[in-house]
């Protein structure tokens, strides 16, 4: 008898002591800490950016910015980035990011931002990256959601290659795909009036005889009103029709940011002939920023309920969708392949 509660107790502590490591093995893809890391800071405009740039074990293959989506993000967009970049360092690939304006160690206010200053931004960032990565060394760029106003206003004299998830193509679009998920179950009769005033309502408040109203702007702060009013008419479609870098654009199917099969249709249309690197895929059963679906899909990553939250930190880069990473990541390896022998180089012969 004795005999057996030892056993027992040993293969009680031997199974404590498995979930354990397992556990602490998951919360490397949180840690950023252990990396290699140097200060990574330029100036756009009249903002001074600060961030930091992870590099992995040898030389990289490739280098990458990280270019946030909407709202108030810094380098590690609050804690939600590191799992992808542990991911990207583990395949070689160097990663940069940086504080938004206005946002941790950054001067300037990103609400006085339009896309052209985002863009502006983005490509200041990948020459900052070529003088603290000289060389051969292709360099890219990965954009999250509003990105997609903001990269592909870049071309092949700013960068090797670009990345986008959940890219949205019209603001105005992605404001009428939101409003129909609201109105899910209703007739199509009463969906065409409800966006109709909509359109009318958007017009009133932001267009341009629009005044600040505390009141009636539905709680904006007025940095977040003039946000809207200078970049509402947002469209990716000029730009891609003659955006000329390798590109992966993705999306997650059950997004419920931006219209997954819409976007990706008008993307297929504008830009899959335009470069032979060139792939747009949806992921399935994948978010907005292609984390499994069924866990994680919530509009801001700010609803998540506590359950959702401790699994992200359990699952670390397991959170995302089946090949979502993968894609990623094989997209940039192949672009620093076809990199190597004609990269840019150095920031004095960049432009």
């Amino acid at each position: 008898m004795n005999m057996r509660r030892l056993a027992l107790a040993v293969f009680a502590l031997l199974l404590f002591a498995t979930v354990l490591v397992l556990f602490l093995w998951r919360l490397e893809d949180h840690d950023l800490e252990r990396r290699g890391s140097v200060p990574f800071s330029f100036t756009a405009g009249d903002n001074r950016l600060s961030g930091m740039a992870w590099l992995p074990v040898g030389d990289p293959i490739a280098v990458v910015v990280l270019v946030h989506g909407d709202g108030p993000q810094d380098r590690t967009s609050g804690g939600y980035a590191p799992p992808l970049v542990n991911v990207l360092l583990d395949g070689g690939i160097a990663v940069a990011s940086w504080d938004k304006p206005g946002v941790g160690a950054s001067s300037g206010n990103w609400l006085d931002q339009t896309m052209t200053d985002r863009a502006d931004e983005a490509r200041a960032a990948l020459n900052a990256l070529a003088i603290m990565v000289p060389g051969d060394v292709p360099r890219g760029a990965i954009g999250f959601s509003q990105a997609g106003w903001v990269l592909p206003k870049l071309s092949a004299k700013d960068t090797d290659f670009i990345v986008l998830i959940g890219p949205a193509v019209s603001w105005e679009q992605q404001g009428r795909f939101y409003h129909r998920l609201e109105l899910a179950g209703e007739s199509e009769a009463r969906i065409v009036q409800a966006l109709a005033h909509d359109a009318e309502q958007n017009e009133r408040l932001f267009g341009a005889n629009a005044r600040f109203d505390a009141v009636t702007s539905d709680g904006m702060s007025r940095d977040r009103w003039e946000f809207v009013r200078r970049n509402r008419m947002a469209d990716a479609t000029r730009d891609l029709s003659t955006l000329d870098v390798p590109t992966l654009a993705l999306w997650g199917q059950n997004d419920l940011n931006v219209d997954a099969v819409t976007d990706a249709a008008i993307y297929r249309t504008l830009l899959l002939e335009r470069h032979p690197a060139n792939r747009i895929m949806v992921i399935p059963d994948a978010t907005h920023g292609l984390l499994k679906a069924e866990p994680y899909n919530y509009q801001l990553v700010s609803q998540w309920p506590l359950w959702a939250q401790a699994r992200f930190l359990i699952e670390g880069r397991f959170a995302y969708a089946s090949s979502a990473l993968d894609a990623i990541t094989g997209f940039i390896e192949q672009a620093a392949v076809a990199g190597h022998g004609h990269a840019h180089g150095a920031a004095p012969n960049r432009k």
